[in-house]
């Protein structure tokens, strides 16, 4: 009886247990994984619905946006300006909008500088780290490892040879794998963050384990209560 009621918590860890895949997110299996370059990138943001830009035109403060405010990109790519109502500024990066609207300007004002920037930008760090949550972007760049940082470094469950960074958008999303512990990933473009990236750590199997022991300690608790008693009376009966 007591063997039998031994052989059942090891059968429920077994056959329940839960795996690091059932608790990883973003698995690449779904989505485009992004190539590891040897050599550094520099990737240049474009911009995106939902972004928040500022417009500045030199001397022109009635046709100069607010910097704290920002005008919100809607989802069909546009944001409206005075003088020159809905302008498409998705898949632009900061340069190129400057341009496009200076030339757009250029119909009505003698010599126009503009310049567009970013507001609020910001990336998402998330998963096994002290502090997970929003990072805002001090500059246009981040590094990964500033990134990781900010968020308070790994924490103990945290699986450092395979942090993800989601880039793109919900359409189009790819997905870039860092080695943290190997030198060699520090050389390449995939540790540089723009705006709306996420950066996700993945639990690691000591994680996985506690779930696993956590999720039967009821159970293991209610068998250590049944087999006490039987336990206590062959003791006493030797």
């Amino acid at each position: 009886m007591i063997k039998k009621i031994l052989i059942l918590p090891v059968v429920l860890l077994l056959s329940g247990c839960a795996t690091k895949q059932d608790m990883s997110l973003f698995q690449e299996n779904s989505v485009k994984t992004q190539p590891v370059y040897q050599q550094p990138v520099q990737i240049e943001y474009k911009i995106s619905p939902r972004d928040k830009l500022s417009v500045q035109v030199f001397n022109h403060p009635e046709l100069t946006t607010r910097a704290e405010a920002g005008l919100s990109v809607s989802a069909d790519g546009t944001v409206m300006l005075a003088l020159l109502g809905r302008v498409k500024m998705s898949g632009l990066t900061k340069e190129e909008a400057s341009e496009l609207l200076r030339e757009k300007y250029a119909k009505y004002l003698k010599e126009p500088q503009v310049t567009v920037e970013l507001v609020n930008q910001r990336i998402y760090v998330m998963g096994e780290v002290n502090r997970p949550g929003i990072v805002p972007l001090t500059n246009d760049t981040m590094s990964l490892i500033e990134a990781i940082a900010q968020a308070g470094d790994f924490n103990v469950y945290g699986e450092r040879t395979s942090v993800k960074i989601l880039r793109g958008d919900h359409n189009n999303p790819t997905i870039s794998t860092v080695d943290m512990t190997n030198l060699a990933s520090l050389n390449t473009s995939d540790l540089i963050l723009h705006q709306g990236n996420v950066v996700y750590v993945e639990p690691n199997t000591m994680r996985v384990t506690n779930v696993n022991v956590n999720e039967y300690l009821p159970v293991l608790q209610l068998i250590n209560s049944l087999i006490s008693p039987f336990v206590s009376i062959q003791y006493l009966t030797k």
